[in-house]
């Protein structure tokens, strides 16, 4: 005999990892977006389509088959549901996909550490002593 207890929390478990995986995966590139710049901000944003995928997923057919296809045959129901679940899945593994074949960005320029470098003046006091003992 099934448990169905343990089986929801199974599943319940799985849906979690499936997003918070790639919520993790975007904040593991929002932290390479200064270094990285358009690759690692096209894969954040990749992830960040991934994620949604299960959540419609398990409230589709956990809340949503039998009410919003009344009429429709459950696995016609659950096909639809799983498809829109895909094409997030889809989207965001093209855009993981561009950041991670794309160019790498070209290096930034390097700058001085400050706007307005004046140069040092040396004044006679701070001259060290000469040769005749000044």
């Amino acid at each position: 005999m099934t448990d169905y207890r343990t089986v929801g929390l199974v599943h319940l478990f799985i849906a979690a990892l499936s997003v918070l995986v790639p919520l993790a995966g975007a904040v593991v590139a929002g932290t390479f977006l200064r270094r990285r710049g358009r690759n690692a901000r096209l894969a954040m944003i990749g992830c960040l389509v991934t994620a949604p995928g299960p959540v419609v997923l398990v409230l589709g057919t956990g809340f949503g088959l039998d009410t919003v296809f009344a009429g429709a045959d459950p696995l016609v129901a659950l096909t639809v549901v799983s498809g829109i679940a895909t094409l997030f899945h889809l989207a965001g593994f093209v855009l993981i996909l561009a950041g991670a074949l794309g160019a790498p960005a070209a290096p930034a320029a390097l700058q001085a550490p400050y706007p307005y470098a004046a140069p040092f003046h040396v004044y006679p006091t701070d001259a060290p002593p000469g040769p005749q003992g000044h």
